[in-house]
């Protein structure tokens, strides 16, 4: 009996060590398990992220697109406006440009400046956005930058058309207004007094009257819908007639206008384009002229152009002026522009309209001797 009970214990003590030993070997695997998840943690914390998919996170937040090639032309990057806005798939990724571009267009710009070091081009409507497209190429990588200026597209047009609106809501009363003075002057002649008031507010129902005819007509050259009619012209006609209604003023000041254009000179223009170039010309050749000076408007014909010049024996332009005169409302003496009727918007007319009959235009001014302007217009 004694040996059973023995035995018995023996059997019970071993199974007691076997468990024991089973969950004390569990016990360590599970620590070191732990271990194991606690330095990788550690080792994942201590790890910088990676630099290259930050960048590519970044670059896709973005709202201008980025186009990168190798020197050959594949495609090795672009961030997500890019490739919303030009249709590049994943798949496309390593293809050459002009299989991985669906627009014409840009492939054709891409291909034409493949080879130089920068270009830029002028606005593009895609799709439904305003881009600015700029090619940029070292030894290494070639990058098309897409600059989105749509918002600021929508503001441009939304101050056109405030502008256009207001002007247009302005003619009517100011008419009435001006054809209310004119009886009035009638009225009061015998009262100079009042006759003196009355002048001074036909002045400035003139000067707002001559504002909105400006803002309307660079309303007009802005307008996205507007067409250019070229007919042909013969310029000397033409030109005197413009000097014809600027006639008074001119002989007000005492100022010789003086035509060396030639009977044959022709142009194929639009008149409404030419019109609003050499009026605001001369107009200011006149009124920032001296007195009893002269006005000489000029044309001759280059290889692939023609020139016509507007030049004035006037009171010059200052040189730190001259590269901002074609700005809106920019005076180089606001007191005499104010005084002399000018709204500050007749060069910038003009040098929006030379560019919309893809021409030129040149000055070149020396005070007290006067002023030239010189605009190149495309033969046709």
């Amino acid at each position: 009996m004694e040996t059973v009970l023995i035995a018995v214990s023996l059997f019970l003590l071993t199974l007691t060590l076997v468990f024991a030993y089973i969950a004390f070997d569990e016990r360590r695997k599970r620590e070191r398990a732990l271990l194991s998840i606690r330095q990788i943690k550690h080792k994942k914390t201590d790890q910088k992220p990676d630099s290259t998919k930050l960048l590519s996170r970044a670059l896709n937040l973005l709202r201008e697109g980025i186009v990168v090639m190798d020197p050959y032309g594949r495609i090795i990057f672009t961030n997500r406006f890019a490739r919303e806005l030009l249709d590049i798939s994943p798949e496309d990724m390593g293809k050459f440009f002009y299989q991985a571009i669906k627009n014409f267009d840009i492939v054709s710009m891409i291909n034409e400046s493949f080879s130089e070091e920068y270009k830029a081009w002028k606005e593009k409507k895609i799709k439904d956005k305003y881009v600015q497209m700029i090619f940029a190429s070292d030894m290494d990588e070639k990058v098309l930058l897409l600059m989105d200026l749509t918002p600021m597209k929508k503001y441009e047009n939304l101050k056109k058309d405030f502008i256009a609106n207001v002007s247009h809501e302005l003619k009517t009363p100011l008419a009435a207004m001006k054809l209310s003075l004119e009886t009035l002057e009638e009225e009061c002649k015998s009262n100079p007094s009042a006759g003196k008031f009355l002048k001074k507010a036909m002045e400035r129902v003139r000067y707002m009257n001559q504002l909105i005819e400006d803002l309307i007509t660079l309303s007009m050259l802005e307008s996205v819908n507007f067409q250019m009619r070229p007919v042909e012209i013969k310029l000397l006609p033409f030109t005197k007639k413009i000097v014809s209604d600027l006639s008074e003023f001119a002989e007000k000041k005492g100022v010789i206008i003086n035509l060396d254009i030639p009977e044959n000179a022709v142009l194929s223009v639009d008149e409404k384009m030419l019109h609003a170039i050499l009026k605001n010309l001369i107009d200011n050749a006149i009124k920032y002229n001296r007195e009893n000076g002269t006005v000489t408007v000029s044309y001759r014909e280059l290889k692939n152009e023609v020139e016509i010049s507007v030049c004035d024996t006037g009171i010059g332009i200052p040189r730190s002026h001259i590269p901002f005169i074609f700005e809106r409302f920019y005076r180089v003496d606001r007191s005499r522009s104010r005084k002399l009727g000018g709204t500050g918007l007749g060069l910038s007319i003009v040098k929006l309209a030379v560019e919309k009959l893809n021409g030129e235009v040149e000055v070149e001014s020396e005070e007290g001797k006067g002023t030239c302007f010189r605009i190149y217009l495309p033969k046709r």
